[in-house]
């Protein structure tokens, strides 16, 4: 049995859904995988909760709720390199709101992670985002673990697909349909809703925020396949090097006119190139794609994502929750997959 240190950093909707998921997933951490997971320190915006020893849920929940008032536990004080300093390193959960502009304040947790040796899972983009080479080189420099498999379309597996079961062969075009919120929103507008209606039906079942713009405006597809990207391609574009469009200017008309032709409306992320010797192109926009796309008939909430390959073909996996539950399932693999012993 391995014990695993996690430090917490963000206890919003991801973070608390990650934490829950833990929490369920303890004793088939243990018995599957040999891993005891201890959350040593769990931080909000305000402070932390930090015992000096492993927490448990009573040190920071009371009726399910986050306890502050009057909690031994809760710590407005404690600032991250103390905790880090103090426990053996483990993983960093990087779960803060995601700020595209700045990567703070993910970006100072993670870089204070990787000087204090702990690994780091991130499920927020920004920090990604704005320095994705710098964390990547930090973390190979002290042989340590980046991973964020949560900030590239949660529970669908787009790293894992195209660094793992790809291995070998040569990417050649990516197309993937990387935020639910858009796609559901497409989805209402297909069978007839407009869309000021459909998207205030996202926003009343909690499928949109309440501001919406990285999600409708595309923003969300372009951090996510400039990470993707990044990754499984080696490059180093930043995010005003992404084309972006998103789907406020379409009309029901847009989407019917399209289904007339025998083709599916659908925000795009995408990455190509018209061949080896061009750059890659990086965009995100509203696509008419045929019926016959395996990417098509992806509906509501749900994601997909296309390789195209020159040995194995094009391969397409679909699905993935779009919810905080999903982020936080994605993050516990991230997790397992550090630490697993090898097969």
């Amino acid at each position: 049995m391995r014990s695993v240190n996690l430090v917490l950093a963000g206890f919003g909707h991801v973070g608390r859904a990650f934490f829950d998921i833990v929490r369920e997933k303890s004793e088939l951490c243990r018995r599957a995988y040999g891993l005891d997971l201890r959350f040593r320190a769990v931080f909000k915006s305000q402070g932390v909760f930090y015992t000096g020893r492993a927490l448990r849920p009573t040190d920071i929940l009371r009726n399910e709720a986050p306890w502050l008032d009057g909690n031994p536990a809760w710590k407005p004080g404690l600032l991250l390199h103390e905790v880090l300093t103090a426990a053996e390193p483990g993983c960093l959960v990087e779960c803060t709101p995601s700020n595209l502009k700045t990567g703070e304040p993910a970006l100072g947790y993670m870089t204070q992670a990787f000087d204090h040796a702990w690994n780091v899972v991130a499920a927020s983009k920004g920090a990604l985002v704005v320095a994705f080479k710098k964390l990547r080189w930090m973390a190979s420099r002290r042989r340590l673990a980046l991973k964020f498999s949560g900030a590239t379309a949660a529970a669908l597996p787009t790293l894992d697909i195209s660094l793992f079961a790809l291995a070998g062969a040569e990417i050649q075009e990516i197309q993937g349909i990387l935020n639910g919120t858009s796609n559901y929103i497409l989805t209402r507008m297909e069978e007839g809703s407009p869309y000021k209606e459909a998207l205030r039906e996202a926003q009343a079942r909690g499928i949109a925020e309440p501001d919406p713009t990285l999600d409708v405006g595309g923003w969300d597809t372009a951090a996510k396949i400039l990470l993707i990207a990044n990754s499984v391609l080696d490059l180093e574009y930043s995010l005003d090097e992404v084309a972006v469009e998103g789907i406020a200017g379409l009309a029901p008309r847009d989407i019917k006119k399209s289904r007339s032709e025998g083709r599916a409306l659908k925000l795009l992320g995408t990455c190509s190139r018209t061949s080896t010797a061009e750059p890659w192109r990086l965009a995100v926009k509203p696509q008419a794609i045929p019926v016959a796309h395996p990417l098509a008939g992806v509906s509501g909430t749900n994601k997909g994502i296309t390789f195209r390959t020159d040995t194995m073909g094009s391969i397409t996996v679909t699905g993935g929750g779009s919810d905080p539950r999903a982020t936080g399932a994605a993050v516990l693999k991230d997790i397992i997959n550090i630490y697993r012993p090898p097969n």
